[in-house]
């Protein structure tokens, strides 16, 4: 034993130690073995190709679009089935959301359902609903379908554990791959476009999907991931490092070609997160520099670009901070739809349902505007799924999110081939988040191609320890035979696209409105309108089916009470859109001119009153009364304010028409006092135009309140009168004389005319020169000068206000009042 108690402690504190590092050592090799299980990357790669091709093929808007990508899908996990099985949470979400759909499929009386919206539909126009929970069980159930192929598709990329190699080179192909989709979106947009992409509802399209914003939203993080390729291959020292950085710049121009400021904030909040997170390796300071100074970089080029975007963003600058945040037509939709899941918090009113039921049951009156959606992922899986589908996803998601990286001190790996992995990880779960985010505002993921590279990256962005137990040949076999019936699925939709096969699902309803509108061509009427019946059979709260199917009831010459029901139902379905209601009334001038004005009423019932709608509504109503004059009275009957009624006599011929419908107004309004005073002008200067101006000086006179709105009319009578001083009395009474402007501070008379003779091009020293003499008293001399001033180009018009007031001063009314009439047609508004 050693006499040395330094040494004596030293060897006892030696075993411990070793004990502890031999354990730690047997605990890294563990899971070193654990994660070195993983699936081949070729899996990862066949993945990203399925998506890219998605979006090449539309996204799935289409029907023959969602049967092509649904074969690509199937395809993928017949081939690439889960190589891991998912822990106990992920599967149970996972099943439990991929049965909620069904639930919509139950009677309604199961849960004490009723909905006095069903009954009245059957007894005031013939509508039966289904007395299933959901109203339309068929679309339902087709919601289903897809929901189940994104459940299998969802499932395959989570239980993946692809490679390091491999997820990289999956991360790589889904940029390239992105950055094909946005060249692809220019050449779409320049001329030779795609026929199987989708239009927006204006009729323009830029990009794969309807909704630029999801167009911009994935260029954003396809932004990210070339980034983050870029930024790899040049610390792998490859020649890639090139293409990957010359590929960012395609997305990036694409959002700002696509005047998208959601996409440009997903891109700047992405890149950010990416930055200070997954790009450098230490340093927070230095990385919040970097981020700020190219995120600035980026804003300050679109912001001063001449595009649409610009503008833009410019205008966004100038925009009150209330109307900026709050955007209150979302705002507003966001309550509505809240106040619906209220009604039915754990169930919802069934899959595929909102944009047919919302507006019978919404209160939200906004005439302009349909409402296909809520304007959030999150919101229209409320309402269509309650609580039964909002807490599987939100338990999935805190299992990913507790799966996607360290999130406490210590536990990263600090070895480069570990980092490398990370940063991938973490590139992959921020280019998902921002997808996530996304889904908070909009309704990305309702699409089947957006969904499966949202779900991809999800499946990237999962640490391998967290799967733990590889799948086996019966449960790959499930997934195949699921990828099986997938492909089925998706050649049934390519059937029905194909109009090879037809089967009950609401699919064929698209594919039948074009058949339809063909046969209407040919004038076959009565087989047009056997295939509108099964239309409205396969979906019965379709209101465009019922539109469509009055038109046909007109064109074969039915009574014009069937049509007419059928209209009424088109509109009881929508009861809030109102441009619906004026086409109706203009396919009626074809066959019963007088039906017209009751769907008329109804669009000017709709539209807000005393808004631009309205009186822009009434106006091309009235367009038409050239060829149905008949339809002038009750034109008129319908106009119920003053504006309105301003608008119909502005669409009056002159002589006995007008003299008609202007007493009429001035008994409806004897004093005026209830109308605008811009109405006020306008109806003054169409009753001189149009109408006796004897009358309506005499009118005036007798109203000298209203000789504000309508002296100019009265001094042109006086003037043809050749009353040229009441004229000019009325006249300098109304406009005001304007101020002198800004001299030059010389009052030498001398040296203004001199200045005036050297400068006979410049008016200022003239009109300096004119009120020098005006102030010496001097109005002959000063008249001289205004006359030559005038005579100038580029004149201030002021001067020959002036000028007309010097004619008065020495009592040359006839002069004054030329230069006056003048300055009134020149500028009304004075």
């Amino acid at each position: 034993m050693s006499s040395n108690p330094l040494s004596a402690d030293k060897s006892e504190t030696e075993v411990p130690l070793q004990k502890v590092k031999v354990f730690k050592r047997r605990r890294v090799s563990v899971e070193k073995s654990e994660a070195e299980e993983t699936a081949p990357g070729w899996r990862g790669v066949l993945l990203a190709l399925v998506v890219i091709a998605s979006f090449l093929l539309g996204s799935g808007s289409g029907v023959w679009s969602l049967g092509a990508v649904c074969c690509l899908m199937g395809g993928a996990v017949v081939f690439a089935p889960p190589a891991f099985r998912l822990p106990g949470i992920a599967a149970v979400s996972l099943l439990i959301f991929g049965l909620v759909p069904l639930v919509g499929l139950l009677p309604g009386s199961w849960f004490g359902i009723q909905a006095p919206w069903r009954d009245s539909l059957l007894e005031s126009w013939g509508i039966a609903v289904p007395q299933t929970l959901s109203p339309d069980p068929r679309a339902s159930f087709e919601s289903w379908l897809v929901v189940m192929a994104g459940m299998a598709w969802l499932w395959t990329c989570l239980g993946q554990k692809i490679s390091d190699e491999g997820r990289r080179w999956c991360l790589y192909t889904l940029a390239a791959g992105g950055a094909l989709v946005a060249g692809a979106s220019w050449i779409h947009s320049a001329g030779y476009p795609f026929s199987w992409w989708p239009q927006d509802p204006l009729g323009s399209s830029f990009g794969p999907f309807a909704n630029r914003n999801h167009t911009s939203s994935l260029n954003a993080i396809t932004c990210i991931l070339c980034a983050a390729a870029t930024y790899d291959t040049y610390r792998r020292k490859s020649y890639l490092g090139w293409i990957f950085a010359g590929l960012f710049f395609l997305p990036l121009i694409t959002i700002f070609m696509n005047t998208s400021r959601g996409g440009l904030l997903i891109f700047f909040v992405g890149m950010a997160v990416w930055i200070t997170t997954a790009a450098m390796k230490q340093g927070l300071f230095r990385k919040m520099v970097v981020a700020v100074a190219i995120l600035l970089a980026v804003f300050s080029v679109a912001l001063v670009s001449s595009g649409k975007l610009g503008e833009r963003l410019r205008g966004l600058l100038v925009e009150e901070k209330a109307s900026v945040f709050t955007s209150s037509l979302r705002v507003d939709l966001a309550k509505a739809t809240l106040a619906n899941v209220v009604d039915r918090p754990w169930i919802g009113h069934g899959f595929d349902t909102f944009s047919t039921i919302f507006p019978v049951l919404s209160d939200l009156d906004v005439s302009g505007v349909r409402f296909l959606h809520p304007e959030s992922d999150v919101l229209l899986l409320a309402f269509e799924g309650g609580l039964l589908a909002l807490m599987p996803c939100g338990l999935l998601l805190l299992w990913v999110i507790k799966s996607t990286g360290p999130w406490k001190k210590g536990a990263v790996d600090h070895r480069s081939h570990e980092r490398s992995a990370r940063r991938w990880r973490q590139t992959a779960a921020i280019g998902a988040g921002m997808a996530l985010v996304h889904s908070l505002f909009d309704v990305p993921n309702h699409g089947i191609a957006y969904a499966m590279h949202t779900s991809l990256l999800l499946g990237l962005a999962i640490r391998p320890r967290r799967l733990k137990v590889a799948t086996g040949r019966v449960e790959q076999t499930c997934f195949r035979l699921a990828g099986v019936a997938i492909v089925a699925l998706g050649g049934v939709w390519l059937a029905i696209a194909s109009s090879a096969w037809l089967p009950n699902l609401p699919a064929i309803v698209p594919v039948l409105k074009g058949e339809v509108f063909e046969l209407t061509k040919q004038g076959r009427f009565r087989d047009a309108l056997v295939l509108a019946d099964r239309a409205i059979w396969l979906t019965p709260l379709d209101y465009r089916l019922y539109y469509l199917r009055a038109q046909l009831l007109l064109q074969l010459r039915q009574r014009p009470e069937r049509a007419l029901l059928d209209f009424g139902r088109s509109r009881t379905l929508e009861p809030h859109y109102a441009n619906t209601c004026f086409e109706e009334g203009v396919y009626w001038l074809k066959f019963a001119p007088e039906m017209a004005m009751i769907p008329w009423r109804e669009c000017l019932r709709r539209h807000p009153r005393e808004s631009g709608e309205l009186s822009s509504a009434y106006g091309e109503m009235l367009g038409y009364t050239g060829l149905f004059p008949e339809l002038r009275p009750p034109l008129w009957a319908m106009a119920e304010s003053p504006k309105m009624q301003i608008i119909f006599l502005n669409a009056t011929q002159r002589g006995a028409e007008w003299e008609e419908y202007l007493s009429k107004f001035l008994a409806n309004h004897p004093k005026l006092d209830s109308v605008d005073p811009e109405q006020l002008q306008i109806f003054f200067k169409l009753w001189h135009d149009k109408g006796n101006q004897e009358r309506l000086v005499e009118w005036l006179q007798a109203h000298p309140k209203m000789l504000v709105y309508g002296w100019r009319h009265v001094s042109q009578k006086y003037a043809r009168d050749g009353k040229y001083e009441e004229a000019v009395l009325l006249v300098s009474k109304f406009l005001k004389r304007p101020e002198r402007p800004a001299t030059f501070g010389v009052a030498d008379v001398a040296r203004l005319e001199k200045a005036f003779v050297f400068n006979p091009s410049d008016p200022r020293p003239g009109i300096e020169l004119f009120y020098a003499k005006r102030a010496m008293g001097d109005l002959t001399a000063a008249r001289l000068t205004a006359e030559k001033v005038v005579a100038l180009k580029e004149v201030p018009p002021y001067m020959k206000l002036e000028l007309a007031y010097i004619y008065m001063d020495l009592h040359d009314a006839r002069q004054a009042w030329a230069l006056l009439e003048q300055v009134m047609l020149a500028s009304p508004e004075i």
